[in-house]
């Protein structure tokens, strides 16, 4: 035994160890409050305080961070090529990081969902009527919460990203026609779905019932969910990975994409810009806008600090995707109860009064945050048994 410990400790001794930024725990923290905030405040009134420039970020900056951390992840490990990135250790990780905590939720929100609808099987999918097992598959919850379309565009970065890593960790000509291929690759996505999907039979917006936005999400869903369809931002995140130094002279085109980006932005919110073959929130023309205010908190906040504040800032940074999982099941339920899920709360439901709708966003804040910093905490202490 003792010789097998010392074999452990001279392992654990060589392997490198992951490098953290408390910039993008910050972050992440931050965004996550915003999904939250996305998930509570009405449209009738984020219309008026010009969120796609503060608040709609938060999607594009994860899918940015998702592609950064992949990077660093990749380089520090070594591995080039495809049989190193495809590793089973790699799966394994992914297992454990995505897919265990998702099984934990479908558990938890199946349950749920009948015991709220009596343990009525097609009620418990009454708000998603074209639901199938197809969905599941995916990542997609028969017991909905906003917030879950995210999970499927996660699930299939797993075998997306030691391809998009390999593109980027040969010479530089290698990396720059990458990141123009992902940018080709996300708008040939945008048109087929525009000439083949949305052309032959228009789609309302706003959508007259929740059925009918179901309908459409039955419709796009498949497109909607692949990370090709968001591909810009998480090349852009690991381009970044090799050099995230806003004046590095591999990142001066940002400073060309960023005032497009908020031109397009500024015409799209305030109004209503939008090219009839890009669809969506988050595409190629906002990707960079998210981009570049990432690149800004990296250089302008420290890497590390100790104070109790950062650290708790961290915490909340690291454990944002148990938050979305918690706060896709808290919202499954409010929108169960109340048939809505903007300007509620497990309390209540109130869209007549802004003063409320912030209420309840602090209350939804109360809930899902330290819930879902509990169950990340509880889950990397059992991680750190079984290493043990």
């Amino acid at each position: 035994m003792d010789e097998i410990s010392k074999v452990s400790s001279k392992v654990e001794d060589i392997a490198p160890k992951r490098e953290n930024f408390l910039q993008v725990d910050i972050i992440k923290a931050t965004m996550i409050f915003l999904v939250i905030f996305d998930h509570t405040i009405p449209w009738l009134y984020k219309d008026y305080m010009g969120v796609a420039l503060w608040e709609r970020i938060s999607i594009p900056v994860f899918l940015v961070i998702l592609g950064f951390n992949a990077g660093h992840s990749f380089r520090q490990k070594g591995q080039k090529s495809l049989k190193e990135l495809y590793s089973r250790s790699y799966f394994k990780r992914k297992f454990w990081r995505y897919i265990f905590p998702f099984l934990i939720l479908y558990l938890l929100s199946t349950i749920i969902g009948l015991a709220i609808n009596g343990f009525d099987l097609v009620a418990l999918t009454q708000y998603q009527p074209r639901w199938d097992d197809t969905h599941l598959f995916i990542g997609i919850l028969p017991f909905w919460g906003p917030g879950n379309w995210f999970l499927p565009i996660l699930f299939a970065s797993i075998l997306l990203l030691p391809v998009l890593y390999k593109g980027f960790s040969g010479k530089l000509v290698w990396r720059i026609l990458t990141l123009i291929a992902c940018f080709i690759i996300e708008i040939t996505i945008q048109l087929i779905f525009f000439f083949y999907v949305y052309l032959p039979s228009p789609l309302p917006s706003p959508f007259p019932t929740w059925e009918a936005y179901y309908n459409y999400l039955h419709t796009y869903m498949w497109v909607a969910t692949s990370p090709l369809f968001m591909l810009s931002a998480i090349g852009l995140g690991m381009w970044f990975s090799k050099n995230h130094n806003i004046l590095a002279k591999q990142n001066l085109f940002m400073w060309i994409l960023f005032p497009l980006s908020l031109l397009y932005l500024i015409g799209y919110q305030f109004f209503d810009f939008s090219f009839p073959f890009i669809r969506g929130d988050y595409n190629l023309l906002v990707f960079p806008y998210s981009a570049f205010l990432f690149l800004i908190v990296m250089k302008v906040l420290p890497k590390k600090s100790d104070n109790l504040f950062t650290k708790a800032i961290s915490i909340i940074g690291k454990s944002t995707y148990h938050i979305l999982l918690t706060q896709i099941l808290y919202f499954a339920i409010v929108f169960s109860i109340y048939g809505d899920h903007y300007c509620a709360s497990l309390i209540g439901i109130n869209p007549s009064n802004v003063r409320i709708c912030f209420l309840y966003l602090l209350i939804n804040w109360g809930y899902c945050i330290p819930l879902g910093v509990l169950w990340w905490y509880a889950e990397d202490k059992i991680r750190n048994y079984r290493k043990r």
